[in-house]
């Protein structure tokens, strides 16, 4: 089997797997399954993954990927920070309500990577999230309230922890009003972390030093000047 066909009959069996988790769960899914709804035979799809576990990591791998590629064309020119917070926020609850069932897979194959010992998965799952954001956030305009490096980092974290509360509570008790209302708190809570950042690193800064003066003439005083010595002839 040449590369290319290899890659494309892979991720053809990442695509199955997808539906097949999304229609039964990770618990409920087999690699029999799997091959019928990717269209493959069970063989092949053992040729390409050596266990049901291998592959769901690579499920959950290639929807880190695609969910990269899709959020971070959904945020336009932001006028300040403010909005851009504004912005960010809205357009990830937009997208995770168009997205509940593949929420629901994101979530039950990070419990399978950590029960499975594969841990760098799941922290390259969260990582990958908080780039997003930090990448996004960096769309702000530059001014007077444009956040460090480790300040947007820290509201990067700041809105993913808050994102993933709302999910959970909206996937186990669904009320699009009250999560409309929940996300619209968030971006207020953002704003002013983002603002209490930026003041405290005011306070810290070490105090600008004012431009040194020039020392007084000695004559002002009361002494008198040095006298001026001729260079010698030849010097």
């Amino acid at each position: 089997m040449n590369r290319a066909k290899g890659d494309r009959t892979r991720a053809q069996i990442i695509e199955g797997a997808l539906r097949a988790l999304s229609a039964t769960g990770v618990l409920g899914v087999t690699t029999r399954r799997i091959a019928a709804e990717s269209g493959v035979q069970l063989a092949t799809l053992h040729y390409h993954f050596d266990s049901k576990s291998s592959l769901l990591l690579a499920v959950l791998d290639s929807m880190i990927d695609e969910m990269k590629r899709e959020r971070r064309d959904e945020v336009k020119t932001s006028k300040d920070l403010d909005d851009c917070i504004q912005q960010v926020l809205h357009s990830t609850w937009s997208w995770i309500m168009r997205t509940r069932v593949l929420q629901i897979v994101q979530y039950e194959l990070t419990l399978y990577a950590l029960r499975e010992g594969a841990n760098w998965l799941a922290e390259r799952q969260y990582d990958a999230y908080v780039q997003i954001y930090d990448d996004l956030l960096r769309r702000a305009p530059n001014g007077d309230d444009e956040l460090a490096d480790d300040e947007r980092k820290a509201v990067a974290h700041f809105m993913l922890a808050g994102i993933d509360g709302l999910i959970l509570q909206e996937l186990a008790k669904p009320n699009r009003a009250r999560s409309k209302r929940c996300v619209d708190a968030l971006i207020l809570a953002t704003q002013g972390y983002a603002r209490s950042l930026k003041e405290r690193r005011a306070r810290v800064a070490p105090p600008r030093r004012s431009p040194r003066r020039a020392a007084p003439a000695a004559a002002g005083r009361g002494e008198a000047p040095a006298p001026e010595v001729d260079s010698p002839e030849g010097a």
